[in-house]
């Protein structure tokens, strides 16, 4: 499900930084340079950001509800523990973002680079992954439910110890990393079978030789 918002009447304003408990509610924020803000238990509800810098910002417990962001720079940002629903996130960089033990329901993450992200124990629930890069990312232990991976690079990603139901690897590049029992519960297709037949053999002790 998209944001609940209309992007043409939200009112425009000018957002030079971030407080503790900060709250950015029924508006348009374009352009704006908050890299490196320390500004945790936050708040964005039915907000548009649109070219804004969120580089090396740590927003532990950040809450976002009705929220789009386009061409956003999170890139090494602290976002641990956030709760994000009805989140689209578009074009945007989060290279090595921190999302550990968040929360994560109806999010949409588009064309975005999301390398070496951290999802560590996180929850996703409806979530959708497109066009995205997710190398190296990190699902360890996280839950994942009802969530789509389309078009995606997940080479050296770690889903050990995960929990997935009905997530759909289909059409992605995958090529894991640590245990591969996290993917039980995934839907893959015949391609991908044959991708992870020998890693997954030698993970269930199983050796394959030539007759």
């Amino acid at each position: 499900m998209p944001p609940e918002i209309h992007v043409e009447d939200l009112a425009q304003i000018t957002l030079d930084g971030l407080a503790v408990g900060f709250e950015v509610e029924d508006v348009r924020v374009e352009g704006a340079c908050l890299a490196g803000a320390v500004a945790a238990s936050g708040r964005f509800r039915e907000a548009h950001l649109e070219d804004v810098e969120l580089g090396e910002a740590k927003v532990r417990g950040l809450e976002a509800l009705d929220l789009s962001a386009l061409r956003l720079d999170a890139a090494n940002g602290d976002w641990g523990g956030a709760q994000l629903r009805r989140v689209l996130l578009g074009d945007s960089r989060l290279t090595g973002l921190n999302l550990a033990e968040a929360r994560l329901e109806q999010v949409s993450f588009r064309a975005c680079k999301l390398d070496y992200a951290n999802f560590r124990f996180c929850e996703l629930a409806h979530v959708s992954f497109e066009e995205c890069v997710l190398t190296g990312a990190d699902f360890h232990g996280a839950r994942i439910d009802a969530t789509r991976f389309s078009d995606c690079e997940l080479i050296e990603a770690d889903f050990t110890a995960a929990r997935l139901a009905l997530v759909d690897l289909r059409g992605s590049r995958l090529a894991p990393t640590g245990s591969l029992l996290g993917l039980r519960g995934a839907v893959i297709d015949p391609l991908q079978l044959l991708e992870l037949a020998r890693p997954l053999a030698h993970e269930l002790g199983i050796t394959v030789e030539e007759g």
